[in-house]
């Protein structure tokens, strides 16, 4: 729980910190969340030792990725509301 915590508010203070100098479209930070479900739903998989055949890993990562990608669209949505 102590790094799912940290992930989300890495990802939100990020966009600020990291692309200060110059504001970023839309597509740089789709790719940026894309990279980070994609990375963050194949660590958990991993970790998932109850996941056994293929079919539930694919399931599986399908589900982490979608609830990764919504979650990053909450916080952005909520940095973008509250920042700017």
């Amino acid at each position: 729980m102590k790094h799912h915590l940290s992930l989300c508010l890495l990802i939100m203070i990020m966009p600020s910190l990291a692309f200060a100098a110059e504001p970023l479209d839309w597509k740089t930070h789709g790719v940026a969340a894309l990279i980070i479900a994609v990375i963050a739903s194949l660590i958990l998989i991993k970790k998932n030792k109850e996941l056994s055949s293929i079919t539930a890993k694919i399931m599986a990562f399908g589900v982490y990725f979608w609830v990764i990608v919504f979650a990053e669209a909450i916080l952005y949505g909520a940095y973008y509301g509250l920042i700017r």
